[in-house]
């Protein structure tokens, strides 16, 4: 899910911090491993010129699977394919939040459906119930390795790749910008092209230069953007603090590109007005900090534990090369 817009910021902000990259270019001629989040790449492999509405195209989807697979493949590149199983309590909320957002989806498709007899644009495409398991089917069978975790995947992918030297975490997932990844490569920007896989390298170090910003302050600035554990609607005032001096006779969505905008700007430049000692220790003084972002609130038991949780996901662990399976 990741970090509320978080990535379209560095896209329009940050654009030396993408890092162009052809995974077929493999001078060393060693074979790379790239850590896939599965979800995502979901999205991409169901091929667009595949009816989304009825869904049933299964020979086609396997097909484009084998294609994906394949090209990867001729590249010297090995795949890793992580799927989510289920849903941790502390991300319960957000998680009911985007189903439904679904829905609503889905409702606005058919009354388009029925209004203009022809499907929407394709950014309104859901995947059914079914087509993550045909995927994970079709990977096996070409011998690509799929793994499946209780709850989320990013830690767990993130552990992965470095315990296995990966290349990479193919993904579209702002989380990863948080995390100390090897190298977070774009689903959004992967380009296929005959025999030829390109896309780019989202640097975080660079994306802390650009923002002036340390990346040890990076988790502190997800918590307080808002992300899978910390719901945006808890942090909906402190937002409006923020933002108090947007033009209010703009058009819905200019205001709204704006806003993105201009909040994660504000956002950012909180995070580097804290005080000196706060900064140097962040998990020892989340009570301060709540006190600052939800100064109205009088019980912050709960949101001191959610931010301690959020805080902790993205707490580095690289495990060691010897550690057993």
């Amino acid at each position: 899910m990741g970090v509320r817009g978080l990535q379209s910021y560095i896209l329009a902000k940050c654009p030396d911090s993408l890092i162009p990259v052809e995974l077929t270019a493999n001078t060393d001629k060693k074979k790379r491993l790239i850590v896939v989040e599965g979800w995502s790449c979901l999205r991409s492999v169901y091929g667009p010129h595949m009816d989304f509405i009825c869904g049933g195209q299964w020979q086609e989807f396997r097909a484009s699977i084998r294609r994906f697979v394949n090209t990867f493949q001729q590249a010297n590149c090995e795949l890793a394919v992580f799927f989510a199983g289920g849903i941790e309590d502390d991300i319960r909320a957000e998680w009911a939040r985007k189903k439904s957002q679904n829905r609503d989806t889905v409702n606005m498709v058919m009354q388009g459906l029925r209004q203009r007899g022809y499907a929407p644009d394709r950014k309104h495409f859901l995947p059914n119930e079914t087509h993550p398991q045909v995927f994970r089917q079709v990977l096996l069978n070409c011998h690509v390795k799929v793994i499946s975790t209780p709850f989320s995947t990013d830690k767990t992918m993130v552990e992965y790749a470095h315990k296995h030297s990966a290349y990479g975490i193919l993904a579209n997932d702002s989380d990863f910008i948080m995390m100390n990844a090897p190298r977070y490569l774009s689903l959004h920007h992967l380009r296929i092209s005959g025999n030829t896989i390109s896309t780019v390298i989202i640097d975080r170090e660079k994306i802390s230069d650009c923002l002036s910003l340390p990346l040890s302050l990076f988790p502190l600035l997800s918590c307080l953007l808002g992300n899978d554990v910390i719901n945006y609607e808890m942090l909906e005032d402190f937002h409006k603090r923020l933002l108090k001096d947007t033009e209010e006779d703009e058009t819905d969505k200019k205001k709204e590109e704006k806003e993105g905008i201009q909040l994660v700007s504000a956002v950012i430049d909180f995070v580097k007005n804290l005080d000196s000692e706060i900064k140097m220790n962040i998990s020892s003084n989340v009570s301060a900090i709540i006190k600052q972002v939800l100064p109205e609130k009088e019980n912050t038991a709960e949101v001191e534990s959610l931010f301690l949780s959020c805080l902790e996901q993205y707490k580095e662990t690289t495990p060691k090369p010897d550690e057993p399976e």
